[in-house]
């Protein structure tokens, strides 16, 4: 991989450190044989009364050479704390930056992946070091961050080495501002043109969506709506919960949409400006007497949690209050779980669920801890839990909300989305017979309103069974009982071509298996099946290329299950319980993104699951023990 930068010229410039941040206090420059540079420098890291600085690096052409190091500084004791290589197999190599502290012997890790250098835009890095946040830039591009934990021995008199393909190393005592980034690099518009070619163009289709980057994800969501805007706050994830020595150091990305088909991106909501604030954890946004007033948890280095409040005039930009104002959870309630604060007001009272836990002899019980305020500041922890688990496993990112006759309370064990149904705010509750939203992949889903009282859900699908993923919206169906179903949102269907109708299939035990169709890697698949009183019959996915099924979309009428398996016949985590007449006619969508597989059944079920690749796809349909029609069979690529 050839990377472009500045000719090496033979200089050494070493500036006065009182100069402004526009200009390094130290630049030095390769010689023109490229003979390795070691020098000891003076100090001037911090050397501006804060504990910032900001290294700036140029590569000149050159071939890099994976496992060699480009850059270190050590301080006198000979301890490297910072380290400049290139890591990674073929194909996957990454420009990576190492930062030691004396926080923990392993070292924080920000970098780029090589193959999203751009020649045009030379090989030019910024390294800013603000104490709690180190940021990584490339052209003036913000490719990478970190947060650290601890202090950077840097030393007196640091010594710094470098060698070809790096041209020239400057060095400045303080950590240069956005501003000041913005205008080395040629100002907003040429960075924001840089941003789209190197990281991609924010995603217009919110629906199965990450932020834009090489290692971003979506976490739990916290939708919100107020005003004819529906917000949609969700927890910023990098490295899938590995940053800052895996205790997250999530923030609160943030979007918003008046029809959920145009959204407006903004700048994290609630980001982290402390050392100690391990994760900025999930929460909920509640308005009243004209403020915004997030309520969130912080993940402290210890892993305990405490509950914090920030505010907001517009939604948009939000004030922390420090020190947060909640203490940790007194008995009955134990240390350590205090988090997904969720606030809502009934009558002249306003209402908080904690996720929490209770002593039950050695072990916890999962519970919801219930506090309540007349205004909003003041908190008093009521006497019972306002729900036990009834098992060690907690009950997270609650949600409660009335709906025409019905209070809805929403919280998710091991991920998986439940619901409780009463006629009053605060229970009691009854479990209706099918109490899951969605399956088991969609991800703590919460809920809020939207315009013509309408309920929108937002979650997201983990990848490679590890935190973080593509944000999964449904709207909420209220049946006659008062039951929920789960259907896609009109809106957020993804566009498509014009649908191209299949031959109807009848199939029996003499021929099981119809037609193969090519679907390709991103479409939508809609047919009416009629089963009589077969075993089972099955969507198959498979290979366009080898023709092998990778995985079975199951049907099972006895059983009233549906459940994804795969090549094996091993169930999935996918799986939905308690679905009615699938003896049928049922009208089955499947829409197939990427990895990502999204079934309706009958406008009013719905069950995501990620697959096992994105390879161009072919499916088929077979039944077991019976006959089966398929009819009305279309299929659609998506744009």
């Amino acid at each position: 991989m050839k990377v472009i930068g500045y000719f090496a010229t033979l200089s050494v410039l070493l500036l006065p450190a009182t100069l402004s941040a526009q200009a390094p206090t130290s630049r030095i420059r390769l010689g023109e044989k490229g003979v390795p540079v070691v020098r000891t420098l003076d100090k001037v890291f911090g050397s501006a009364g804060t504990p910032g600085w900001s290294i700036g690096i140029d590569l000149e052409t050159s071939t890099l050479l994976p496992d060699v190091s480009l850059m270190s500084l050590t301080n006198q004791n000979k301890q490297k704390w910072l380290e400049w290589h290139m890591s990674g197999p073929v194909g996957e190599q990454r420009l990576e930056f190492l930062l030691y502290t004396d926080y923990r012997s392993e070292p924080l890790s920000v970098g780029i992946p090589v193959k999203l250098l751009t020649p045009a835009y030379k090989g030019t890095f910024l390294l800013r070091y603000e104490g709690f946040r180190l940021d990584l830039f490339y052209a003036g591009v913000l490719v990478d961050e970190e947060w650290p934990i601890g202090t950077v021995k840097i030393g007196e008199k640091p010594e710094l080495q470098f060698s070809a393909p790096v041209a020239q190393v400057s060095i400045w005592n303080s950590a240069l501002s956005d501003a000041a980034i913005t205008s080395k690099n040629g100002g907003s518009e040429k960075i924001a043109a840089r941003t789209n070619t190197i990281l991609g163009p924010e995603p217009t289709h919110i629906q199965y969506s990450r932020p834009r980057g090489y290692n971003t994800n979506a976490g739990d969501a916290m939708p919100f709506y107020h005003d004819g805007t529906f917000h949609l706050y969700f927890l910023l994830d990098r490295r899938q919960h590995h940053s800052k020595w895996g205790l997250g150091a999530h923030q609160w990305g943030h979007v918003s949409t008046t029809d959920l088909v145009h959204w407006t991106h903004y700048p994290v909501a609630l980001p982290i400006e402390h050392d100690w604030e391990g994760s900025i954890c999930t929460g909920s946004v509640f308005f009243h007497d004209g403020h915004y007033y997030a309520h969130y948890a912080t993940r402290m280095p210890d892993r305990s949690e405490r509950l914090g409040v920030a505010e907001s005039e517009d939604g948009i930009h939000f004030r922390k209050t420090i020190p947060t104002p909640f203490a940790e959870p007194t008995s009955p309630y134990i240390h350590g779980p205090n988090r997904d604060p969720f606030v809502f007001q009934d009558g002249d009272e306003f209402h908080m669920l904690i996720t929490a836990a209770v002593a039950k002899g050695d072990a916890s019980e999962g519970a919801l801890e219930h506090l309540v305020s007349k205004d909003l500041s003041a908190w008093a922890v009521a006497k019972q839990p306002f729900l036990l688990a009834g098992s060690p496993s907690q009950p997270e990112c609650s949600d409660l909300f009335k709906w025409r006759d019905w209070y809805y309370l929403i919280f998710s064990l091991g991920g998986t989305t439940h619901y409780r149904m009463s006629k009053t705010a605060l229970g009691p509750w009854i479990t209706p017979t099918s109490d899951i939203l969605d399956g088991p992949e969609a991800i703590v889903m919460k809920a809020a309103e939207f315009k013509a009282a309408r309920r929108i859900m937002v979650g997201f699908v983990q990848h490679d069974h590890l935190y973080g993923g593509d944000l999964v919206f449904r709207e909420l169906l209220q049946e006659k009982d008062g039951s929920l179903g789960t259907t896609v949102p009109k809106e957020m269907e993804l566009p498509g071509g014009a649908a191209k109708a299949a031959a109807d299939m009848h199939l029996n035990e003499e021929k099981p298996t119809g037609q193969s169709i090519d679907v390709g890697t991103n479409a939508r698949i809609a047919a009416t099946i009629t089963d009589s009183h077969s075993t089972s019959f099955t969507v198959n996915i498979g290979s366009s290329e080898t023709g092998r099924i990778a995985e079975e979309l199951i049907f099972d009428p006895a059983s009233s299950t549906v459940i994804w398996t795969d090549t094996a016949g091993n169930p999935a985590h996918a799986k939905l319980e308690h679905v009615t007449d699938l003896d049928g006619p049922i009208d089955i969508v499947i829409t197939l993104h990427e990895t990502l597989a999204d079934l309706s059944i009958n406008g009013h079920r719905t069950l995501i699951h990620r697959l096992s690749s994105s390879q161009p796809r072919r499916i088929s349909f077979s039944s077991k023990g019976g006959s089966v029609d398929v009819s009305q069979l279309t299929v659609s690529l998506l744009r």
